[in-house]
């Protein structure tokens, strides 16, 4: 039988296929966490042919981030630079930016004969159709391919103006912090159609989604965690000592780095001295030791640790308990 050759090109194209077929991966962000996740700076995507309110939107997100210490640059949709942070402003009518993210996202925008649906997360927001003075809107916070992502868009420019005016508020930053994505409303109240705060009202909101990455439990070690009061003056703690199965607290105590002194007895093993500090006998003062909080009079190689014990030095006076 033959044996088949693969040169190095080959392999590399079959890679190359797969990768290309490999979904994106999207995790959840809260919006709380936008200035840490922009800290390294901002690009503030707009359409090709964004109208003036998108560019106002812009432009007063832009100075809430420079307060925030967030530096950032401008870019149209069409020369999006690749592996940065995104605020992308402007429907998916005029933000082809926006229309690729939804379709990432599974953010949805449906018209019927009499009514606006806007969908992410599970939450859709019903509306019947916009009549001059209101609008709807959303903010969506994520990441895509490895970049972060924050969206501000309305059903019209409106609903994109207030949901920059949202976040221009750095107080909502908190207020919402648990949130990944908000649905809001504008209605003009004063009728001179031009949005104001007090007129935007949160319809809905969605918490981020917790991704648990499922982790291997440990069979062959426990962790330990040891603590010695030094007569009320200071303590010491060595935290997660991870020592094997069936291992004592003379063992633990061994692999902690704990420097002590010790004596062996019939009983087992007896410590005399922690970290400089010795038994006084005239004083009456000995370490002795407790186990989840119950004092223990046993040798320290006669008890085995298990997951999570806490063992307490305390440098006290005899026998107590």
């Amino acid at each position: 039988m033959k044996r088949i050759k693969f040169s190095n090109f080959f392999i590399v194209f079959l890679l190359m296929i797969l990768l290309v077929q490999l979904p994106s991966v999207i995790f959840a962000e809260n919006i709380g966490n936008v200035p840490s996740a922009f800290s390294n700076g901002a690009v503030f995507v707009t359409g090709k042919n964004a109208n003036s309110l998108d560019l106002l939107t812009r432009d007063t997100t832009s100075k809430s981030f420079k307060e925030m210490g967030i530096l950032n640059t401008n870019s149209l949709d069409f020369e999006v630079p690749s592996n940065k942070s995104l605020v992308v402003i402007g429907g998916p009518a005029i933000n082809s930016k926006t229309k690729e993210l939804n379709n990432a996202f599974g953010v949805r925008y449906e018209e019927t004969q009499d009514r606006i649906l806007i969908t992410a997360k599970d939450i859709t927001l019903s509306k019947s159709k916009i009549s001059e003075g209101e609008d709807i809107g959303i903010i969506y916070f994520g990441k895509h391919n490895g970049s972060n992502v924050l969206m501000l868009w309305g059903a019209s420019r409106e609903g994109t103006f207030a949901a920059g005016l949202i976040l221009e508020d750095q107080t909502n930053l908190q207020k919402y912090a648990n949130s990944q994505f908000i649905l809001l409303k504008w209605k003009d109240n004063n009728g001179d159609l031009f949005v104001q705060k007090d007129e935007i009202s949160i319809t809905s909101e969605s918490p981020a989604t917790v991704i648990k990455i499922p982790t291997t439990k440990d069979t062959k070690n426990v962790k330990v965690n040891i603590s010695a009061d030094f007569g009320g003056k200071y303590t010491k703690e060595w935290k997660d000592v991870k020592v094997p199965i069936d291992s004592t607290i003379f063992d633990a105590m061994k692999s902690s780095g704990m420097k002590f002194d010790y004596n062996i007895q019939s009983l087992g093993v007896f410590v005399t001295s922690i970290e400089g500090l010795s038994e006084n006998r005239s004083t009456g003062r000995y370490w002795q030791y407790w186990i989840n909080g119950d004092y223990s009079q046993l040798g320290i190689s006669n008890i085995k640790v298990s997951d999570g014990m806490r063992i307490e030095w305390k440098y006290t006076d005899s026998f107590q308990n």
